[in-house]
């Protein structure tokens, strides 16, 4: 084998090389783009669940507020000792909607 052709069997082989490292490089790339759909599919899912298990205790707050501003509104037009108990049911309604918010938020945060 002469000089000549030693070097372009060099040559041949390194452009060889250089084409392996391209597909390497993208098939990491492609690799990395699944993962990245992998995980907004999971996310998705885990979205959905969420809001399948926070959808029954929303509208259960919703209601609680309702009953709750429901209460305030008798306690503006109520009169004296009147006052002090809706107040007071006002106070439970609020409460009742302080515990199912923290129940929501149990729900969709993760434990470790």
């Amino acid at each position: 084998m002469t000089d000549q052709d030693l070097d372009a069997r060099v040559h041949a082989l390194e452009a060889q090389l250089d084409d392996l490292r391209r597909r390497m490089a993208e098939s990491e790339l492609d690799d990395w783009k699944a993962r990245i759909d992998q995980l907004e599919v999971q996310a998705h899912l885990a979205q959905m669940d969420a809001d399948d298990q926070l959808e029954p205790l929303l509208e259960q707050m919703r209601n609680r507020w309702l009953d709750a501003k429901a209460q305030f509104d008798k306690a503006s037009n109520a009169a004296g000792g009147a006052v002090s108990t809706v107040t007071d049911g006002v106070r439970s309604a609020a409460k009742d909607l302080s515990d199912a918010l923290a129940e929501a938020v149990r729900k969709i945060t993760p434990t470790r």
